[in-house]
């Protein structure tokens, strides 16, 4: 009830602002792993950019504050509704990254843009109306679901595959499909970037040089909990194996509980990123996150193994991609003796190419550029001219 409150307020502000326009241009930040296009957005169109950003992404923001980039925090509240919403409702274009509720309340204008820049450049688990759990919701729900999806004009994307979960999981019409490049993977197609993150790894942890890194990267579950199958501890690694394990940053005490638990199986790398250890993993563990897609840009990338232990629960609550087993690029295990089995197992080409031009199809270190080219032709005209 107080959502549909709220996207009420902010469907009177909005229109009552929807008189005046600007050529500002917002960007919605939830996740701080987009800086790239946004510097390189702010430098297309200069002096025009807001970012506005949740608390989960403020350090991020502090880092486009210090290149001069206009920042303003937010969440949902009045104070927003009456500041927030009549900028973003006036400006040109809004950007967002995630599912933002308050949107379905905006007066947008027939020429104003909401384009999509997701998190992740594929999906494994369903979403939207392919989620489990939405047909259970509330009808209010449900039709303000539908009213963010409806609002966005653009979807950028990677590949058709990926375009094509979208259109089906949000009711919307294939033609919003921008298949430019997922920005966000452009740093994995940087030589420069791999050689600086690993340089900077190595330095931090020389014995890396020498071991096969495995990096455990489980996707975040609801919940706020990771609970490992009660075998774990009877994990076996070769003394040339390090297993690295990465959690979502809101499980940081839970890295910790697990490193103390299994002190002779779990390291830690609390310096780097998920994104910055995949450029060192010999090995990639996971499950149903999407840092499968990222991982199978590397040129490291030798081994990938889905420990799905918990499937079939996960399967019934959260929702899987129906075809998942037939494109992953890897072998499926639910139990310890299963992944201690693959694991001693020597790598093998991994079939990346099929996997890659499924997923990956734009996803070749210009996606950033293409993105900019498309929406600013204008600016590319200027800048030549």
């Amino acid at each position: 009830m107080k959502k549909t409150i709220y996207v009420w307020l902010v469907r009177v502000i909005s229109w009552l602002a929807h008189f005046r326009t600007t050529d500002r241009v917002i960007y919605l930040m939830s996740f701080a792993d987009n800086l790239d296009f946004i510097r390189q957005l702010n430098q297309r169109i200069p002096g025009r950019l807001t970012v506005y950003y949740l608390p989960s992404a403020s350090k991020g923001a502090a880092q486009l504050t210090q290149i001069g980039i206009a920042t303003q925090p937010f969440h949902d509240s009045i104070r927003f509704a009456l500041t927030g919403v009549p900028a973003i409702t006036r400006a040109t274009d809004i950007y967002i990254d995630n599912y933002y509720g308050f949107t379905a309340g905006l007066t947008r204008r027939s020429s104003q843009r909401l384009i999509q820049l997701w998190h992740a450049a594929g999906a494994v688990k369903t979403f939207g109306w392919g989620d489990p759990q939405t047909a259970q919701r509330p009808a209010d729900d449900r039709r303000r679901f539908q009213a963010v999806y409806d609002q966005i004009t653009d979807y950028v994307v990677g590949s058709d595959k990926m375009g094509t979960i979208f259109a089906a999981s949000y009711h919307v019409p294939k033609t919003r499909m921008r298949v430019l490049g997922y920005p966000r993977s452009d740093r994995y197609c940087e030589s420069g970037w791999v050689t600086r993150t690993t340089t900077a790894i190595y330095q931090k942890y020389p014995e890396f040089k020498q071991q096969e890194v495995i990096l455990y990267a489980p996707t975040y579950r609801a919940g706020v909990q990771l609970t490992l199958p009660a075998d774990f501890d009877q994990l076996k690694l070769r003394p040339d194996q390090r297993l690295v394990i990465k959690l979502h940053p809101h499980l940081a005490d839970q890295e910790r509980d697990l490193q103390a638990r299994y002190p002779d199986q779990v390291t830690l790398v609390p310096e780097f990123s998920t994104d910055e250890l995949l450029t060192v993993a010999n090995t990639l563990i996971s499950d149903y996150s999407s840092v499968v897609f990222d991982y199978a840009l590397l040129p490291n990338c030798q081994k990938i193994v889905f420990y799905v232990f918990d499937w079939d629960h996960y399967k019934r609550e959260v929702g899987l991609q129906a075809d998942f087993k037939d494109w992953a690029p890897g072998p499926f295990v639910m139990t310890m003796a299963a992944l201690n089995q693959v694991l001693a197992m020597p790598a093998t080409s991994l079939q990346l190419v099929r996997f890659n031009q499924l997923w990956n199809t734009r996803n070749d270190g210009h996606a950033i550029e293409r993105t900019l080219a498309y929406f600013y032709p204008q600016a590319i005209e200027t800048e030549t001219s």
